[in-house]
């Protein structure tokens, strides 16, 4: 049996049988009499249909005229009596099977000659369902799954064996299906994400009017991706910051640079969206100045203020200080004062002085300590004049009169000497004064360390005062902070000043409540830079780029396929952002959903809201990328056996 070509006025034939002139009276029996015998246009047949789309059939579609023409040579002596003897097949079993063949083919051309579309179609048809199963079955075997390179690839390789070997069983040359199915394999996957690439902005452009919810989920889903979240944590970190105390802290927060740029997309178009947006976006900054001072005031647990936190302090330590000086004056001995008046008569003239200098002052105390009746030695008496120049002592040093305090101080501390001399008890009573005094100056010391000063000074000594004395430093350190917080400008971020490493370090060695306050802080930095990338100043290219993005609806864009199908999802989502940009799916409808998506926060958002809006999307996506890979697939395949079969009917 050999293959023979016959050209023909109508086309180029290729007929099987024994020999030359076996192969020129089947075509002549069937190409050129049997159409002449036949009335214009036969109608198609449910058999003829079926016969084209069976031969469309990859691989096995050839080799079906084959099977039956064995078939019949096989059984022809047996049947041959049942048919009239023209229409029986004689000879041996090649001629009755070349004879056989020829009819086969011969059957075949006629319908392809008088129904060329039909007859196209019906081929397609059958290696598109023949093949789509398969294809399903192992779709990265068929170039419908993984990166572009990869489908290139795979679908070449597999289309130029399914090509070549189909081509053979029609008695075609191997090499040319080959490369025909190679070719259409390769081109398949860049034609798919070409067709998409062209409609799926017009596809967004309808779903973003008829169903704008589904369009903004779309939008959302890929603004998720692209924050590297998953929708669970997203939703945990706003109802983590309403649990402490941060209600107003929503989700473009917690997506960052990409839920922030797509609420800008919404707060800067018309609709209501923006109104939405703008109306919670300022009510939210108008109180950050409120909680940026809770934040302060609970992480340094400090709720007074720092005159509040003196007042208290004064009279809890004045209180003591009389119980305990009180108790000491009933054992107490005559109080020797020699010492200090000799001190004073050291360092002040004889001549007298100005009342309101230095050495006035001091000639004053000299006064009062050496009576008319010899020196002052009643231990009541003597204290009340320690009290009053304590206090003298207290008042120049909070005047910032250095010099007099110094000198008033050198003082009190020999009259000390003296009344500790006297009463034993008074010493102790007197170091507890003075450690509730040193307790107290601590406060200006903390206010002193939140205004300026290094963290290498201030956090010693901070850790060399007494508990009492760390409570009053961190009261004096957060008050001038909360006082910056609350009367900064609206509009200000009363959260930056605190963004300092000085204040990071400073903070953890001192606030006891440090992590959260840090938490809460980070956030209300997070809400500003929201709220100025929403409603601040022009960013052209960033607006565009923003619009741009949301023109194609995710679940329509082809070029995502191969990253969703192959697992990347963040590289969908990217690719997403670059597809049709020019066309329109951001609509007021759409913008409106979306801002309520993002200003969603810990004490309105749904449970597992977020969740199923990128479910939906994502679930879209996959059905979407798969039917399109496995279509382009399948019909790569249908369109090279129907090429194959149709050369081969010629």
């Amino acid at each position: 049996m050999a293959t023979y070509k016959i050209t023909h006025p109508s086309g180029t034939y290729k007929v099987t049988a024994p020999d030359e002139q076996g192969a020129l009276d089947a075509f002549v029996k069937f190409v050129i009499e049997a159409p002449n015998t036949q009335a214009a246009g036969d109608p198609v047949t449910v058999n003829n249909l079926a016969r084209s789309a069976a031969t469309g059939v990859p691989i096995v579609g050839g080799l079906l005229n084959k099977a039956d023409a064995l078939t019949n040579a096989t059984l022809a002596p047996v049947l041959n009596p049942l048919f009239d003897d023209k229409d029986q097949l004689k000879g041996d079993w090649s001629e009755r099977y070349a004879k056989s063949l020829a009819e086969q083919q011969g059957m075949d051309a006629n319908f392809a000659e008088q129904h060329p579309v039909i007859d196209t179609g019906a081929k397609l048809a059958g290696g598109i369902a023949a093949t789509a199963p398969l294809a399903a079955a192992a779709p990265g075997v068929f170039g419908a799954t993984g990166n572009l390179g990869r489908q290139i690839l795979n679908g070449g390789i597999t289309n130029a064996v399914i090509g070549g070997t189909d081509a053979a069983t029609r008695g075609e040359g191997p090499v040319g299906g080959a490369i025909m199915g190679g070719v259409l394999g390769a081109g398949a996957p860049v034609a798919t994400k070409l067709i998409g690439a062209v409609t799926a902005p017009i596809a967004s452009r309808i779903m973003a009017h008829v169903n704008p919810e589904r369009y903004a989920q779309g939008q959302i889903a890929r603004g998720v991706a692209e924050s590297g979240q998953t929708p669970a944590e997203i939703e945990a970190a706003v109802r983590q910051a309403a649990a402490e105390g941060q209600g107003q802290f929503n989700v473009a927060d917690v997506m960052g640079s990409p839920g922030q740029r797509l609420l800008s997309t919404v707060a800067r178009a018309n609709g209501e969206g923006r109104t939405a947006a703008v109306n919670a976006l300022e009510s939210r900054q108008a109180g950050q100045g409120r909680r940026v001072a809770n934040a302060l005031s609970e992480g340094f647990e400090a709720p007074q203020t720092a005159a509040q936190t003196r007042a208290g302090m004064e009279a809890a330590r004045n209180d003591a200080a009389d119980t305990a000086y009180g108790a000491v004056r009933n054992d107490a001995q005559p109080v020797d004062v020699t010492n200090v008046l000799d001190h004073i008569d050291a360092n002040v003239p004889t001549e007298p002085a100005a009342p309101d200098t230095i050495s006035g002052r001091l000639q004053r105390y000299h006064r009062m300590l050496s009576g008319e009746d010899g020196n002052l030695s009643d231990f009541a008496s003597v204290q009340r004049v320690r009290s009053e120049l304590s206090d003298e002592v207290q008042t120049a040093r909070q005047a910032g009169q250095g010099n007099r305090a110094r000198m008033l101080g050198q003082v009190l501390r020999q009259l000390d000497t003296s009344l500790e001399s006297a009463s034993p008890g008074f010493r102790q009573a007197n170091a507890d004064f003075a450690q509730a005094s040193r307790n107290i100056n601590a406060i200006d010391q903390g206010r002193t360390a939140a205004l300026r000063g290094r963290t290498e000074d201030t956090i010693p000594a901070f850790n060399a005062l007494t508990p009492e004395g760390q409570a009053a430093f961190r009261t004096g350190y957060a008050d001038p902070l909360i006082e910056q917080a609350q009367g900064g400008a609206y509009g200000v971020n009363k959260a930056r000043p605190l963004t300092s490493d000085a204040f990071r370090d400073e903070a953890a060695a001192m606030a006891p409540g440090n992590d959260l306050m840090q938490r809460r802080l980070a956030r209300e930095n997070t809400m500003f830079q929201t709220r100025n990338t929403a409603l601040g100043g022009s960013k052209t290219a960033d607006n565009l780029a923003d619009q741009a993005a949301m023109s194609v609806d995710p679940a329509l864009a082809v070029g995502v396929i191969g990253h969703v199908l192959h697992g990347n999802a963040i590289g969908a989502m990217h690719a997403l952002g670059r597809a049709g940009a020019e066309f329109f799916g951001n609509t007021p409808a759409v913008r409106a959903a979306v801002g309520r998506y993002l200003l969603a926060n810990g004490t309105t958002i749904a449970p597992g809201q977020l969740r199923a809006a990128v479910d939906q999307v994502t679930a879209r996506v996959q059905r979407n990328a798969r039917i399109a890979g496995l279509l382009g697939s399948v019909s790569t395949n249908a369109i090279t056996t129907t090429s194959n079969a149709v050369q081969n009917a010629r």
